[in-house]
């Protein structure tokens, strides 16, 4: 099923589709796709990004050569996708040369491999990954164990986990570069920490004492790297005469479907042989186990392994005791819990005491969150960040906060990206640079940050710092961010269906903007009731929206609002109220209310010119308390 919202925005979006403009043919072809707003067919969809193709939109010819290569919602044809990989590729789609590279494969590996290289040039890791293999195996091109440990290494630290794994095993064979275990067991645990299976396995296996107690253990490694070769079968057999330290890896096994297939029941049963054996790590992971099963006694183990000193287990059992929705919920305990791992330096603990002291005392929260900030944490850093943004619980310094919201930003933190994004765009606490803007914008508007589609789309619209000017642009990503339900978008949105005189669909927006409470959306419908623009002309409605909007202390509104006043338009004339409005818009620079306000003044005496500074002067203070929460 479809719901109203989504079909209005299907049927605003082909309305500019059928005008030509490709991102929206785009849209309508992946809403048709979907089933968004309108009933699926895949026929229409492929019509569509057809259209958006044929004008030159890059996705839409990346997309289109996908479904010509996989056959999905249009018959294969492998010449047809060869063409539209090649156009997008044409206009440097890095995965198009990737998907290029791989259409060629071993039947012409010359080619495959000038495609791979320049998909791998243009920053694509799995193109890296196999201008490495390319490299290493000759395929191709002359074998060169350097060139294929330099690329390896550039997609590994993109983060692609099977780049990290073979990075890990060319330093565990000192291929391309000087052995070195340690760099070894470095890249084996990031592609672990990915659960990229065969990392997990080999990091377990080469160090069953634990990762990162590495140097001096170069007689251990060796038997652990001959005991790594033992099939599963041996491991069976080892563990009937075994011991906690083989359950433990039958456990993961089993659980990973390494060399076995993936059984949780066995992963469970040797988990729990390993658990009561006292090893902490198959302690803590049968608690995880039983926990994803909702099955009794996950807390008993966590807390078994919290006691050993387990960190992740004390954070686990820290937090399962924080939680208010949990029947198990201990305050005090969980807080506990928490400083143990704390003391360990583990960003997670502190997030979770900064979390719960925000409710009691800011001091301590800022204190907790400072801690998992510098131990990194990017969502705590993007809290210090706003801390220092508004003042709250430190010292207010707007160029402390943008170096805060940065490291968070470059973990990928979307909301972190968009505050980033909009101080660069204003100008607080850094030198105003709108490309920086839009960069950082664009990657938190990718994540689907509301916020930052709708700064994006105002950039577009004014076409402000050097940016082009770009309305179908300003279009797509106000009505994404719109969509979303973030008001300042909506009303962005009804301006800009003003500006190309659709004033039905700007009323609409505006509607729905003005009704949550945005104060320019609010003017903007009001004066739409005057002028009879998108919907009935009405003074009585017109002023209930501009006073709304005046209010809020918006001037152009305040300004309205006092000629309303004056002119008696949807309002019994009074002069004294009219220059009351005139006096606050003029106040706040609207240039028409200082233009009005000398007329207005030379027709009132001085008590009335007195009145309406007193009616001024009681609203400003009004509307400080309120700014500052004391309106009681």
């Amino acid at each position: 099923m479809t719901s109203g919202r989504d079909k209005a925005i299907f049927l605003r979006t082909i309305k500019s589709a059928r005008l030509g403009l490709p991102d929206a043919q785009y849209e309508v072809g992946l809403m048709y796709a979907n089933g968004i707003g309108v009933a699926q067919d895949f026929k229409q969809a492929i019509h569509w990004i057809r259209l958006s193709a044929e004008r030159g939109h890059v996705p839409a010819q990346y997309l289109l050569a996908t479904r010509y290569a996989s056959g999905v919602a249009i018959e294969k044809n492998e010449h047809q996708a060869f063409v539209w990989f090649l156009r997008a590729a044409a206009q440097e789609h890095p995965k198009a040369y990737f998907r290029l590279g791989k259409l060629h494969g071993a039947a012409h590996p010359e080619a495959a491999f000038a495609c791979f290289m320049k998909a791998a040039e243009l920053g694509t890791p799995e193109a890296q990954l196999a201008v490495a293999q390319a490299f290493t195996k000759g395929d191709g091109v002359d074998p060169d164990v350097l060139q294929a440990f330099h690329w390896c290494k550039a997609a590994a630290e993109q983060g692609l986990a099977a780049s990290q794994h073979a990075l890990a095993e060319m330093y565990a064979a000192g291929q391309g570069v000087s052995p070195d275990l340690d760099a070894a067991f470095f890249w084996y645990r990031r592609a672990a920490s990915q659960r990229y299976a065969p990392a997990q396995v080999a990091m377990e296996l080469l160090d069953s004492e634990g990762v990162g107690r590495i140097s001096g253990q170069s007689r251990r490694r060796r038997a652990a790297a001959e005991r790594r070769q033992i099939g599963v079968d041996e491991w069976v057999n080892a563990a009937e005469h075994g011991d906690a330290n083989v359950w433990y890896h039958l456990g993961l096994m089993f659980e990973l479907g390494m060399a076995v297939p993936e059984d949780l029941i066995q992963a469970e049963y040797w988990y729990s042989r390993s658990a009561h054996g006292d090893d902490v790590r198959a302690q803590l992971a049968l608690a995880k186990l039983l926990e994803v099963r909702q099955a009794p006694g996950a807390g008993n183990w966590l807390l078994k392994a919290a006691e050993r000193g387990a960190v992740d287990a004390q954070v686990a059992l820290g937090q399962r005791l924080l939680g208010a929705d949990n029947a198990g919920h201990d305050l005090f305990r969980g807080m506990a819990w928490c400083l143990k791992a704390g003391e360990q330096r583990d960003h997670r603990a502190w997030r979770a005491l900064a979390d719960i002291f925000r409710n009691c005392t800011q001091e301590l929260a800022t204190i907790g969150y400072r801690k998992a900030a510098e131990l990194g944490d990017a969502q705590a850093q993007y809290v210090v960040a706003q801390q220092y943004a508004t003042g709250v619980g430190v010292f207010k310094d707007p160029s402390v906060a943008v170096s805060w919201y940065k490291l968070s930003a470059e973990q990928g933190h979307a909301e972190a990206q968009s505050a980033l994004g909009a101080c660069y765009l204003a100008g607080v606490g850094v030198a105003s640079d709108f490309p920086q803007a839009l960069e950082w914008l664009q990657k938190a508007a990718e994540q689907g940050d509301a916020k930052a589609q709708w700064n994006i789309g105002s950039i577009f619209a004014s076409g402000r710092g050097g940016i082009k000017r770009d309305l179908p642009a300003a279009f797509v990503w106000c009505n994404k961010s719109a969509a979303a339900g973030f008001v300042p978008a909506q009303a962005t949105l009804g301006v800009l269906f003003t500006r190309t005189r659709d004033f039905e669909q700007a009323a609409v927006w505006l509607r729905k903007a003005a009704q949550l409470g945005d104060a320019e959306a609010q003017y903007n419908l009001g004066v739409a009731y005057i002028k009879g623009q998108g919907v009935s002309a009405d003074l009585g409605e017109a002023f209930r929206w501009i006073v709304l909007a005046a209010e809020q202390g918006l001037a152009p509104a305040q300004a309205r609002l006092g000629l309303m006043y004056v002119t008696g338009d949807g309002v019994a004339l009074d002069p004294i109220e009219a220059h009351k409005w005139l006096i606050l818009a003029s106040k706040a620079g609207d240039s028409g209310a200082i233009a009005n306000y000398s007329r207005s003044e030379a027709q009132l005496g001085l008590m009335q010119i007195a009145e309406a500074q007193r009616r001024a002067d009681i609203w400003m203070d009004v509307s400080a308390r309120k700014q500052t929460g004391n309106d009681k």
